[in-house]
């Protein structure tokens, strides 16, 4: 495809584009995102911390948590900011933010930042959790969802296609805030309660050429697509979100239905952190709207191949500043992008504590246990895997029928070589799996304390 061309509020001019004000803000933006792109890591880090002072003085200025914040550090103002001293702030669990949203909400803002607005997320307590935005943290996160297809090249002018849970089926006539910069296809919707296959009669009946929604569920629609033959037609690329993405989605996509599968990793609570870098499988961190640590038990960075705790601050929230926010996920840092982006990467995304197998030895692995292994022994739809005791694991099963001693024991063979033998394997048929509301879908869960 060509590059998308901006829309021209003057009439007559149709290029170069004379933008109306909003919009010409927004591709001021694309450009600086897109710059970044390319800066070493070392300018990167230094603008980094540019803004990060800003934050940390704001928030302890008018933020009452964050009151003493440099002071239990040992520092004297946020200008001594670097990326070591800032290692010496304290972490901010997700349970904190919940807590303490009162403490956590700026009594001041700059005037320009204008409205607080909310957004929802669901904990796994099942207790919701308010966090304050505003409309420039909002303007951000917009800019960052338009780089990400300008990013992966899409066709603007194709139809898009979303299912997610928040939505009845429904339809506009372009990709939402992308619309006010580039002429773009239609839109249309559809919730993602429905079963996969009037789901799928709804791809059929559509027809886009681009697919978002949760990860788990395209690899349920994709799967069922292959037990049918039903497969829609024109989908070039599925747009994975909200759930760890299944190590089979990409190959099943493109065998089953020619379509490029990409990931990105989001939360509510701080929206777009990171895109999956094009023609490759490791994230790229939108560094100019996050601060993205990784780090080990003792607090200290992990190096490249190392997997730890995730640890985000958002650089332009005043609103409420969730500054070191240990988010509760773990990822494994990335080496030097080969596209020559300066960019910080993270090699995977592999889900919370409670995603981590232990050994009976003491050991913590992440699991693995590829679809294609399930699909060759026995026709389940969908699969948890729960350790309930440190040598038993329940494996839940989505099927039109009980597995038969067959199956449980090629299935238990196949597990075996993947995880260890010193398991056992007990199987359990589920009427339905479903993630909890507001929760990324989990394929395993260790109950262990």
């Amino acid at each position: 495809m060509s590059d998308p061309l901006p829309i021209s509020e003057v009439g007559g001019i149709v290029w170069p584009a004379i933008a109306p004000a909003p919009a010409a803000t927004m591709l001021a933006m694309q450009w600086q995102l897109e710059d970044a792109h390319w800066w070493p890591a070392d300018k990167l880090l230094e603008q980094q911390m540019r803004q990060l002072r800003m934050l940390v003085g704001h928030a302890v200025a008018h933020v009452p948590y964050y009151r003493d914040l440099l002071a239990d550090a040992g520092l004297g103002s946020a200008s001594e900011i670097d990326a070591e001293s800032f290692r010496r702030l304290a972490l901010l669990p997700k349970s904190k933010v919940r807590s303490n949203e009162a403490g956590l909400t700026a009594s001041w803002m700059p005037s320009h930042h204008r409205r607080t607005i909310y957004t929802y997320t669901t904990g796994s307590t099942g207790e919701p959790t308010r966090v304050a935005h505003t409309d420039v943290s909002q303007f951000f996160s917009d800019a960052l969802g338009i780089h990400d297809h300008l990013l992966h090249g899409r066709d603007l002018s194709q139809k898009y296609g979303v299912i997610k849970s928040s939505v009845k089926r429904g339809s506009q006539p372009g990709w939402g805030v992308v619309n006010a910069l580039f002429s773009t296809g239609p839109a249309v919707q559809q919730s993602s309660s429905l079963d996969m296959d009037a789901q799928l009669d709804w791809l059929l009946e559509e027809r886009p050429a681009y697919l978002q929604s949760y990860c788990s569920n395209l690899l349920a629609l994709v799967k069922r697509s292959a037990e049918t033959g039903k497969v829609p037609a024109g989908i070039r690329q599925l747009l994975g979100y909200g759930d760890m993405p299944p190590p089979e989605l990409p190959l099943l996509a493109r065998s089953v239905w020619g379509a490029e599968f990409v990931a990105t990793y989001s939360c509510m609570e701080l929206g777009l952190v990171a895109s999956q870098c094009p023609g490759h499988h490791h994230y790229l961190v939108h560094a100019p709207a996050f601060y993205v640590e990784v780090l080990r038990n003792d607090g200290e960075p992990c190096a490249a191949g190392e997997t730890g705790r995730l640890v985000i601050t958002a650089l332009h929230n005043f609103a409420m500043p969730l500054i070191r926010y240990e988010i509760g996920d773990y990822a494994e840092v990335g080496g030097p992008c080969p596209t020559g982006r300066g960019l910080p990467t993270l090699a995977r995304i592999a889900g919370r504590y409670r995603n981590m197998l232990r050994h009976p030895d003491g050991r913590l692995t992440w699991p693995s246990f590829p679809g294609e292994m399930w699909v060759k022994l026995s026709p389940v739809r969908k699969v948890r895997l729960v350790q309930t005791e440190p040598a038993r694991i329940e494996v839940q099963y989505e099927m039109d029928r009980e597995l038969t001693a067959h199956e449980q024991s090629a299935l238990r063979g196949g597990l075996t070589e993947k995880l260890g033998r010193h398991f056992d394997f007990a199987f359990s048929r589920e009427a339905s799996l479903q993630r909890a509301p507001g929760e990324k879908w989990e394929d395993f869960v260790s109950l262990l304390p």
